[in-house]
């Protein structure tokens, strides 16, 4: 897929040097996993001459700083019990009641992530921010993905490296078992739930603290995430026919 790259607020550069930064950080893991040069190249060079055959579905969108204040909105009314309905999903807001400024609002309806309808109300279009619904385009937000990709490659990196005492290791776990067809959706919903408890325990708590002085004057970006895992169907698992009940 070859998406192109719309920017509101700031330069192609700044994708580009968070790409740079992503492909590195996988091939120094590839690299380390065992894979020589040699692999990593045709690896890549097919990967590309695939993704140049297909049609692009998406289109990259840099909103530069104003990705976390969009972010944030979007959290925040999926967070508050009285802004969505009985099945936890965002209802519709009156415009006149929103607190968000006509800058984020505008880039929130330029992402596709709100659509404002003729009565004038703010409806929620998207789950994430990182895509934008198809009707507006299909845009993905190419620093919100790329720093996602950045922010998990670097604690596999940092706990790879931290085997040779090269720094400190940091949490990092995931777990997989092959399980029936139609536990899916029920793992699926276990783990929306669980890991949105848990991401909005971290954001509160990020929140909280992102306003404390460095009495150093030194600051670092932090951050945790969760993720679901599907690797696919798997063969039928073969059952012993001499097992008795």
């Amino acid at each position: 897929m070859v998406a192109a790259i719309s920017s509101i607020h700031e330069s192609d550069s700044h994708g580009q040097a968070l790409l740079n930064e992503v492909v590195q950080l996988f091939t120094d893991l590839l690299n380390a996993s065992g894979a020589s040069m040699p692999m990593i190249n045709t690896a890549m060079e097919r990967a590309l001459k695939n993704s140049s055959e297909s049609k692009a579905s998406t289109r990259f969108m840099d909103l530069g700083s104003l990705l976390r204040d969009c972010m944030e909105v979007m959290c925040r009314w999926r967070r508050d019990v009285e802004l969505v309905d009985s099945d936890g999903d965002p209802i519709a807001l009156p415009l006149n009641s929103s607190k968000v400024s006509f800058e984020i609002l505008e880039a929130l309806l330029e992402f596709g992530a709100v659509s404002r309808s003729a009565d004038g109300l703010i409806r929620s279009e998207t789950p994430t921010f990182i895509l934008g619904r198809a009707l507006s385009g299909g845009r993905l937000a190419t620093d919100g993905l790329l720093k996602q990709l950045e922010g998990f490659l670097c604690c596999i990196h940092r706990n790879v490296r931290s085997v040779s005492g090269d720094g400190e290791p940091k949490f990092e776990r995931a777990c997989t078992v092959t399980v029936a067809r139609e536990l899916e959706p029920v793992f699926a919903a276990l783990v929306r739930s669980r890991g949105q408890e848990f991401i909005d325990s971290i954001d509160e708590w990020l929140e909280r603290n992102t306003k404390l002085e460095s009495p150093s004057g030194r600051y670092v970006e932090l951050g945790a995430g969760a993720y679901f895992i599907d690797h696919g169907p798997r063969q039928i698992r073969k059952v012993n026919s001499n097992q008795t009940k």
